[in-house]
């Protein structure tokens, strides 16, 4: 009896270091990307700029990204003391990565970046550094709205515009006024 007590102690701990424990609990989801906009131009500073967009301050300066919130925010800029743009931008983020089986973390959503470039001849818009789209000629006033709208990777955002005047309607008190 002492035998089989002796060889029990000897391959009970094998047997128990041989089994498998398998743990499917997911990891934690990864963080949402941020979201970035700022205001700049290339040829002449905007006359003035305002937009209802609370991360943006008073006398922003151009061409600085600001933490944003994700939603959709109203802007006017002027080119002169008459004639100005007004529109919407959207910003949306790019939500992380569901966490993987036996706790491996998701992946970190990519941060968003969306510089509107206001110059009198019209807009563009200006992305993770690479100039895109918008229009070299000058946006006649109408009643039609223009849009231009990215949902891929680090471009997420729309924005809606067009060319009005203080004779066909009523502008905002800016947030900044340029020199």
């Amino acid at each position: 009896m002492r035998k089989f007590k002796i060889i029990l102690a000897i391959i009970a701990p094998l047997f128990f270091t041989s089994c498998i424990i398998v743990d499917n609990t997911p990891g934690p989801n990864g963080r949402d990307g941020r979201a970035y906009f700022g205001v700049d131009y290339d040829h002449r500073a905007p006359y003035s700029y305002w937009d209802d967009n609370n991360s943006i301050p008073f006398n922003p300066v151009l061409g600085e990204y600001y933490h944003t919130y994700p939603g959709v925010y109203e802007f006017e800029y002027f080119i002169n003391r008459e004639d100005y743009y007004y529109g919407t931008y959207e910003v949306w983020t790019n939500q992380g990565g569901l966490g993987g089986s036996h706790g491996e973390p998701g992946f970190d959503g990519q941060d968003t970046y969306l510089m509107l470039i206001c110059d009198p001849n019209g807009f563009y818009e200006h992305t993770n550094g690479y100039r895109r789209g918008g229009t070299n000629e000058s946006i006649e006033l109408s009643t039609e709205p223009i849009v231009i709208e990215k949902k891929f990777g680090k471009e997420n955002y729309k924005i809606t515009m067009q060319k009005a005047n203080v004779n066909t309607r009523k502008a905002k008190e800016p947030k900044f006024i340029g020199k």
